[in-house]
Protein backbone atom coordinates (compact mmCIF):
# COMPACT_ATOMS: atom_id res chain seq x y z
CA UNK A 1 0.00 0.00 0.00
CA UNK A 2 1.34 3.45 -0.92
CA UNK A 3 2.24 5.93 1.85
CA UNK A 4 -0.50 8.27 0.55
CA UNK A 5 -3.17 5.55 0.77
CA UNK A 6 -1.97 4.65 4.26
CA UNK A 7 -2.19 8.30 5.35
CA UNK A 8 -5.62 8.73 3.76
CA UNK A 9 -6.87 5.54 5.40
CA UNK A 10 -5.61 6.70 8.79
CA UNK A 11 -7.26 10.12 8.39
CA UNK A 12 -10.58 8.64 7.29
CA UNK A 13 -10.52 5.99 10.01
CA UNK A 14 -9.76 8.70 12.54
CA UNK A 15 -13.05 10.31 11.54
CA UNK A 16 -14.97 7.12 12.31
CA UNK A 17 -14.51 3.38 12.55
CA UNK A 18 -16.13 2.62 9.17
CA UNK A 19 -15.57 4.92 6.22
CA UNK A 20 -18.68 5.54 4.21
CA UNK A 21 -17.85 9.06 3.16
CA UNK A 22 -19.99 12.14 3.14
CA UNK A 23 -23.25 11.99 1.14
CA UNK A 24 -22.92 13.89 -2.17
CA UNK A 25 -26.01 14.89 -4.17
CA UNK A 26 -25.57 13.67 -7.77
CA UNK A 27 -27.70 14.56 -10.78
CA UNK A 28 -27.73 13.71 -14.46
CA UNK A 29 -26.61 10.42 -15.95
CA UNK A 30 -25.53 8.78 -12.69
CA UNK A 31 -25.30 5.26 -14.19
CA UNK A 32 -21.93 6.12 -15.77
CA UNK A 33 -20.52 6.96 -12.32
CA UNK A 34 -21.62 3.70 -10.67
CA UNK A 35 -18.84 2.03 -8.69
CA UNK A 36 -15.95 2.79 -6.34
CA UNK A 37 -13.51 5.50 -7.41
CA UNK A 38 -10.06 6.44 -6.08
CA UNK A 39 -7.55 9.00 -7.22
CA UNK A 40 -5.59 12.13 -6.46
CA UNK A 41 -5.44 15.86 -7.11
CA UNK A 42 -2.52 18.26 -7.32
CA UNK A 43 -2.01 22.02 -7.52
CA UNK A 44 1.41 23.13 -8.67
CA UNK A 45 0.64 26.68 -7.49
CA UNK A 46 0.00 25.70 -3.87
CA UNK A 47 2.03 22.48 -3.72
CA UNK A 48 -0.99 20.74 -2.20
CA UNK A 49 -1.95 17.22 -3.06
CA UNK A 50 -4.46 14.78 -1.73
CA UNK A 51 -6.69 11.82 -2.25
CA UNK A 52 -10.18 11.56 -3.70
CA UNK A 53 -12.49 8.65 -2.86
CA UNK A 54 -16.16 8.24 -3.72
CA UNK A 55 -18.74 5.53 -4.30
CA UNK A 56 -22.03 5.50 -6.22
CA UNK A 57 -24.51 2.63 -6.19
CA UNK A 58 -26.92 1.89 -9.06
CA UNK A 59 -30.15 3.86 -8.94
CA UNK A 60 -28.89 6.21 -6.23
CA UNK A 61 -29.16 9.98 -6.37
CA UNK A 62 -26.31 10.37 -3.90
CA UNK A 63 -22.72 9.23 -3.93
CA UNK A 64 -20.53 8.89 -0.85
CA UNK A 65 -17.04 10.25 -0.78
CA UNK A 66 -14.47 12.69 0.45
CA UNK A 67 -11.33 14.53 -0.55
CA UNK A 68 -8.35 14.50 1.78
CA UNK A 69 -6.27 17.68 1.44
CA UNK A 70 -2.64 17.40 2.44
CA UNK A 71 -1.25 20.93 3.05
CA UNK A 72 2.06 21.85 1.44
CA UNK A 73 5.22 21.65 3.49
CA UNK A 74 6.74 24.72 1.80
CA UNK A 75 7.57 28.15 3.08
CA UNK A 76 5.45 29.68 5.80
CA UNK A 77 2.97 32.31 4.60
CA UNK A 78 1.54 33.67 7.84
CA UNK A 79 3.12 35.26 10.90
CA UNK A 80 6.60 33.95 11.71
CA UNK A 81 5.73 32.87 15.24
CA UNK A 82 2.51 30.98 15.77
CA UNK A 83 1.39 28.98 18.77
CA UNK A 84 2.20 25.26 18.26
CA UNK A 85 -1.49 24.27 18.18
CA UNK A 86 -2.21 26.63 15.26
CA UNK A 87 0.93 25.50 13.42
CA UNK A 88 0.00 21.82 13.86
CA UNK A 89 -3.52 22.40 12.51
CA UNK A 90 -2.07 24.11 9.42
CA UNK A 91 -0.13 20.96 8.49
CA UNK A 92 -2.76 18.35 9.39
CA UNK A 93 -4.51 16.62 6.47
CA UNK A 94 -8.17 17.65 6.24
CA UNK A 95 -11.26 16.00 4.86
CA UNK A 96 -13.04 18.28 2.37
CA UNK A 97 -16.67 17.69 1.43
CA UNK A 98 -17.84 17.45 -2.18
CA UNK A 99 -21.17 19.27 -2.09
CA UNK A 100 -22.61 18.52 -5.54
CA UNK A 101 -21.83 16.54 -8.72
CA UNK A 102 -23.55 16.84 -12.12
CA UNK A 103 -22.88 14.33 -14.91
CA UNK A 104 -24.10 14.69 -18.48
CA UNK A 105 -22.71 13.25 -21.71
CA UNK A 106 -19.53 12.04 -20.02
CA UNK A 107 -18.81 15.51 -18.62
CA UNK A 108 -18.68 15.93 -14.84
CA UNK A 109 -18.91 19.21 -12.93
CA UNK A 110 -19.17 19.88 -9.24
CA UNK A 111 -18.57 21.95 -6.16
CA UNK A 112 -16.59 21.50 -2.97
CA UNK A 113 -17.93 23.04 0.25
CA UNK A 114 -16.04 26.22 1.17
CA UNK A 115 -13.07 25.58 3.46
CA UNK A 116 -10.36 27.63 5.15
CA UNK A 117 -6.96 27.74 3.50
CA UNK A 118 -4.50 26.07 5.90
CA UNK A 119 -1.85 28.72 5.25
CA UNK A 120 -3.86 31.94 5.31
CA UNK A 121 -7.17 31.09 7.02
CA UNK A 122 -9.04 32.67 4.07
CA UNK A 123 -12.22 31.00 2.80
CA UNK A 124 -11.75 29.07 -0.45
CA UNK A 125 -14.50 28.24 -2.99
CA UNK A 126 -13.70 25.42 -5.42
CA UNK A 127 -15.34 24.10 -8.58
CA UNK A 128 -14.21 21.16 -10.67
CA UNK A 129 -14.87 19.71 -14.09
CA UNK A 130 -13.75 16.59 -15.86
CA UNK A 131 -14.35 14.05 -18.56
CA UNK A 132 -15.15 10.36 -18.28
CA UNK A 133 -13.07 8.05 -20.48
CA UNK A 134 -13.79 4.38 -19.78
CA UNK A 135 -13.03 3.80 -16.10
CA UNK A 136 -11.17 7.07 -15.58
CA UNK A 137 -12.41 10.56 -14.73
CA UNK A 138 -9.89 13.36 -15.14
CA UNK A 139 -10.08 17.10 -15.17
CA UNK A 140 -9.22 20.40 -13.57
CA UNK A 141 -10.29 22.41 -10.56
CA UNK A 142 -10.31 26.10 -9.81
CA UNK A 143 -10.23 27.63 -6.34
CA UNK A 144 -11.14 31.25 -5.68
CA UNK A 145 -10.51 33.01 -2.40
CA UNK A 146 -13.24 35.15 -0.84
CA UNK A 147 -13.19 38.46 -2.66
CA UNK A 148 -11.96 36.77 -5.86
CA UNK A 149 -8.51 38.36 -5.82
CA UNK A 150 -6.47 35.17 -5.38
CA UNK A 151 -7.06 32.04 -7.52
CA UNK A 152 -5.49 28.58 -7.67
CA UNK A 153 -5.88 25.82 -10.22
CA UNK A 154 -4.91 22.19 -10.46
CA UNK A 155 -5.64 18.79 -11.92
CA UNK A 156 -7.38 15.69 -10.60
CA UNK A 157 -8.08 12.14 -11.73
CA UNK A 158 -9.84 9.10 -10.34
CA UNK A 159 -10.11 5.52 -11.55
CA UNK A 160 -12.97 3.12 -11.01
CA UNK A 161 -11.74 0.29 -8.79
CA UNK A 162 -14.99 -1.68 -8.66
CA UNK A 163 -18.30 -1.60 -10.60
Amino acid sequence: MSPLKTLVGAVLLGAGCHWQGTPIPVSGDTRVLQGDWEGTYFSEQSGRTGSIMFQLKAGADSAYGDIVMIPSQGEEVGPARMPPTIEASRRTPRVLRISFVQCSGGEVTGLIDPYQDPDTGEWVYTTFEGRLTGDELAGTFSSAYKGGVHRLAGTWSVKRTNH
